[in-house]
């Protein structure tokens, strides 16, 4: 397995793939999150304090990175594919599986840097903002964020291996995860079928690290504020939380979504014709 790991590194690393899809990433999350800071801090304006709506502009920030992401782990065997390099990796390996799970490795621990380095971008947006929230809630996010990002990747990497096509891969995942789905949302949201969309892949994805970074922001609001249910509740239905369950659950629920794609792309794959 540690020759399968090595091989599976030096072809990610091997490409400057990995690292165009990580700039753009991590400039999302500056981004998001210096804007927020920015716009928390004119709270210092009031006898209030300023507000750390560097939280939940982080998690917005993030849920957007993600799609680098799917689109990393979205090539990790469709690239072979494309290369036609598949059939060594499967004729030099114990077994196809072996491969398969060598990458999903390999890539989850992709996913994990790509979370790290948003975080840290991300830590930086808050410093230049000047709106640097609580550390512990701050690095609680972040946490909940990488593993966002490695399930994203290996999310990917399924759906790689169950469709087969690159092309076919990236344009249906992002256009699913950026288009489709969010239209989806809004015409239910709109028609009373609120409670589905937080079953949905991408909303589940989103919502645990969003309800979470909404936790933490109403429990960091200026003790004047901090019970305001009202504002609680319009931040909520802004973000399309309303309907959500705890951010635990909401995890749990994209893990059963990566898990299922995960099994069905590594089934799919292990019987998939390559000559």
């Amino acid at each position: 397995m540690s020759l399968l790991l090595s091989a599976e590194y030096r072809k990610v690393f091997s490409t400057k793939l990995w690292w165009a899809l990580l700039i753009p990433a991590a400039v999302v999350s500056l981004a998001f999150t210096w804007g927020g800071a920015a716009i928390g801090a004119l709270g210092e304006l009031s006898s209030r304090g300023p507000f750390p709506v560097a939280l939940p502009a982080f998690a917005q920030g993030i849920s957007i990175a993600t799609v680098f992401a799917l689109i990393l782990g979205g090539t990790a065997v469709t690239g072979e594919m494309r290369h036609k390099t598949i059939t060594t990796s499967y004729l030099t390996a114990p077994s196809r599986g072996s491969v398969l799970v060598a990458k999903q490795l390999v890539y989850a621990s992709m996913g994990a840097l790509y979370g790290l380095v948003c975080m840290l971008a991300a830590t930086l947006g808050a410093l230049l903002g000047d709106n640097f929230p609580d550390a512990k809630a701050w690095f609680t996010v972040a946490g909940v964020g990488v593993i966002a990002m490695i399930l994203w990747t290996l999310f990917g990497v399924g759906l790689g291996a169950l469709i087969g096509n690159q092309l076919g891969t990236i344009v249906g995942g992002v256009v699913y995860a950026i288009v489709v789905e969010p239209i989806a949302n809004t015409v239910m949201r709109f028609n009373d079928l609120g409670e589905i969309p937080p079953f949905l892949p991408n909303k589940t994805s989103s919502d645990m690290v969003s309800t979470l970074s909404m936790d933490l922001f109403v429990q960091g609001l200026p003790a004047g504020l901090r019970r305001g249910e009202y504002l609680d509740n319009q931040a909520r239905e802004l973000l399309g939380l309303q309907y959500s369950p705890s951010w635990w659950g909401s995890g749990l629920l994209f893990i059963a979504w990566t898990t299922v794609f995960g099994l069905a792309g590594h089934l799919t794959a292990r019987r998939r014709d390559i000559t």
